[in-house]
């Protein structure tokens, strides 16, 4: 046998294990691995390896602790806060005063706290391990890797693609939250409209005009104007022209909409056989109005869009001036 028969086999093993390596390699070296390496060198170089990661490997850097309500399971809680990437880049922000700073303000979004909560699988997983430690008041910077992001529950998508940084603002902890939206509504009641109580559990209607067409009823087609807002004033919709641009929300792109609302009325929880529908609280007023009224109607969250989120956050009680306009 010569030295080259003898090599063969042994080139072969040689390359078999290189190839094995190789694979191994490529396997340990994915995404995650990669992802983990970048955020360590992060935590290294930052914070001097000062913090610890937690179970789920989201790290919590305290800028201020809080005194007040702790956050806990089923707590609803408002926060303040902005998403940037590891080199502080912003990405999103519900602050204006950040927006206004890095050149993304426009008087159609949102700025304000946002309702978040400690239940049923609707918050980050990272997230909700890190808020568990917290109290209102609390300021921190959370950096989320995105393995931590999915949502807890079996074969749930992650929310980030890549490690996230939370800088956060715990405003208010609320552990009853049905009770918050009905003694928020009173107040408001209270302030602007001389504490008239409400028609339903968590709906008020204030008549402006009464009108002198026919009464409302469903399956009537009629045209009206409209002005929504959140309790605090922001304007988020309306088809006056004037309204939308002494708001500055006027859309250009959008200006055919500015004209009266044609809608065939329905019965509160139900939508119209064409179609068209509004959310409970605004056909609920429809049909205690007549033809050429108008009114005002404030309500709390399940009168409008519940627990589905909005460009204005979720849960949110709303106020809508209303007029029917006459045939």
């Amino acid at each position: 046998m010569n030295t080259k028969q003898i090599l063969s086999p042994v080139l072969f093993a040689l390359s078999a294990i290189l190839l094995i390596s190789s694979c191994a390699k490529e396997v340990v070296d994915n995404a995650d691995s990669i992802e983990k390496r970048v955020l360590d060198a992060h935590i290294k170089v930052v914070y001097k390896d000062s913090v610890t990661p937690m179970s789920t490997g989201v790290y919590v850097i305290t800028n201020k602790k809080g005194t007040g309500r702790q956050i806990k399971e089923g707590s609803s809680f408002f926060v303040r806060y902005s998403t940037l990437d590891l080199k502080n880049n912003y990405i999103t922000t519900s602050r204006d005063d950040i927006a206004k700073q890095v050149g993304g303000f426009s008087y159609a979004n949102y700025y304000g706290p946002v309702l978040f909560e400690m239940s049923n699988n609707t918050l980050i997983r990272g997230l909700e391990e890190a808020f568990a430690t917290m109290r209102e008041g609390t300021s921190a910077r959370i950096i989320l890797p995105s393995w931590a992001s999915d949502f807890g529950y079996k074969n749930s998508d992650r929310y980030h693609a890549t490690t996230t940084v939370y800088d956060v603002e715990i405003v208010k902890v609320i552990d009853d939250y049905p009770q918050y939206e009905l003694d928020t509504l009173q107040r408001y009641s209270n302030y602007y409209f001389d504490g008239i109580d409400s028609l339903f559990r968590g709906y008020y209607y204030y008549p402006l005009s009464i009108g002198s067409g026919d009464s409302v009823k469903v399956g009537s087609n009629i045209k009206y104007n409209y002005v929504g807002r959140l309790l605090n004033g922001f304007v988020f919709d309306t088809n006056i022209e004037d309204t939308a641009r002494k708001y500055k929300i006027y859309s250009a792109e959008n200006a055919s909409r500015y004209t009266p609302q044609s809608i065939e009325v329905h019965e509160v929880g139900k939508s119209s056989g064409s179609g068209s529908s509004v959310v409970d609280g605004f056909a609920q007023t429809l049909l205690l109005m007549k033809q050429g009224g108008k009114a005002i109607t404030f309500f709390s969250s399940g009168w409008g869009y519940g627990d589905a989120a909005q460009n204005t956050g979720k849960k949110q009680q709303m106020m809508f001036y209303i007029e029917v306009l006459p045939e």
